[in-house]
Order: structure tokens, then C-alpha cells, then sequence
């Protein structure tokens, strides 16, 4: 499984995860259907920043890159609240998520090993501010570009989930009201198939600025939708 098409599915489940949160109800069996299959988008994601995190030619040209699109999807984000009534500011923007994810690669790598305590202020931050997936994201990201071994990256999507999903760990030590995710992020666990079938390989078309416009495009579009039913 080459890049692009690597790249399609995280956008094609990020998209199916999305009609399901913003057109259905949550009690319904089409909702938990869609959104089972929405939890492999961003464990591809995650693992597309680690990848691009040491792929890149031009680190700072990519956290320009991403910082800016973050930026100006919330500046989208913040004209839907004030028509809508619908605060999505800063809870909804994964591209915050995915941008603090590899700063957090970039501290860790820099030739200036105490930056690497920063580390810790962005997850708590992401955590604290309420970024979409928060500190398990940005751990996420930083867990699967530290060690660049699929098993490993495996065995770390199998911690993370652990410690923040409320089954088993948090309700055998009866800590489940502080999990940040119910049992259904378990099938983030999929994404793993995708990743051993990856083999690196850019593909026919690279696509790179499309998948920049791809996320606040499509969420533009299924709300426009929304406002207009």
C-alpha cells in the first residue's frame, strides 16, 4: 500500500466519521457504525505526521505549513459559531492536534536536549485547552516518530488506548470517570492493518496541498449541508 492511498483511506474514514457526528443522532446503530470506522482516520494521520516528520526536506516550511492551515480553519471555525451558535473553537480543529504533534517531534529531535522538557507543557496543554484528541494525540504522534518500528508503534497505540479509554484499565482501577474516550476507540486499533500494508512508497501522485485543503473543505461542505436542512 503505497502513500496515496495510505492518505485516501485516513481522509475517506475521517469523512464517514464526520457525516455520522454531524447528521445523525448518537443513539441510532448508523451513528456507532460510522463512527467504529472513523477511529482508524486519525491513528493514520498521527502516523503520516511521524512520517513526514523525517521525510520533510524543510522541517520549519512544514510546521509553517500546518501551523497556518490550523490557523485558518479556526478562523472558519470561530465565523460558523457566530452565525450557528455551535462552539467547535479549538475543540474540533485536528489540525492543532497534528501540528503540536510535530512540534513535539521537532523539541524532542533538536540538537538541544532541554527543549525536549517543552515536551510536556504542549501534551499537558493540548490536554488542558481541550485540542481534539488532546495529549493522546500529540503522545500518539510523538510515540510512533520516536520509534519508527510498526510492532512498537502497535504496542504503544495499545497503551494510549489503555490509559485513556474507560475499559478494561480505568474501570478495574476504578478511575473510569476520568477516561477521556468510551470502549468504541478500542477499533482505533484497526489502523494498524493499514500501517503494516504500508510500504513507504509515494505513489502516482503526491497530493500534497490537497490533503491541506481536504480537512476544512469537507467540513465546509457537510455544514453548509447542515445549515441548509
Amino acid at each position: 500500500m503505497n502513500r496515496l492511498i495510505f492518505k485516501i483511506i485516513a481522509a475517506a474514514t475521517m469523512v464517514i466519521d464526520h457525516i455520522g457526528v454531524i447528521f445523525l443522532e448518537t443513539d441510532t446503530l448508523a451513528y456507532s457504525i460510522l463512527r467504529i470506522i472513523g477511529r482508524i482516520s486519525f491513528v493514520l494521520f498521527a502516523y503520516m505526521i511521524a512520517e513526514g516528520f523525517h521525510k520533510t526536506k524543510d522541517i520549519n516550511k512544514y510546521l509553517l505549513r500546518l501551523g497556518l492551515s490550523a490557523l485558518v480553519l479556526e478562523v472558519f471555525i470561530i465565523i460558523y459559531f457566530l452565525f450557528s451558535g455551535d462552539n467547535l473553537i479549538l475543540s474540533f480543529n485536528i489540525l492543532w492536534t497534528l501540528f503540536f504533534g510535530l512540534l513535539s517531534l521537532y523539541l524532542f529531535f533538536h540538537r538541544n536536549p532541554y527543549l525536549k522538557i517543552l515536551l510536556v507543557f504542549i501534551v499537558l496543554g493540548s490536554e488542558l485547552i481541550g485540542f481534539s484528541y488532546g495529549a493522546y494525540g500529540v503522545l500518539m504522534i510523538a510515540f510512533f516518530g520516536i520509534y519508527q518500528n510498526k510492532v512498537t508503534n502497535m504496542l504503544h497505540l495499545i497503551f494510549l488506548n489503555l490509559l485513556f479509554i474507560d475499559q478494561p484499565l480505568l474501570a478495574f482501577m476504578n478511575y473510569q470517570e476520568y477516561a477521556k474516550f468510551p470502549v468504541i476507540q478500542w477499533f482505533s486499533l484497526a489502523a494498524v492493518i493499514f500501517i503494516f500494508l504500508y510500504n513507504a512508497k509515494p505513489g502516482r501522485y503526491k497530493l500534497k496541498w490537497f490533503f491541506y485543503t481536504f480537512y476544512p473543505g469537507h467540513l465546509l461542505i457537510l455544514y453548509l449541508i447542515k445549515l441548509l436542512i
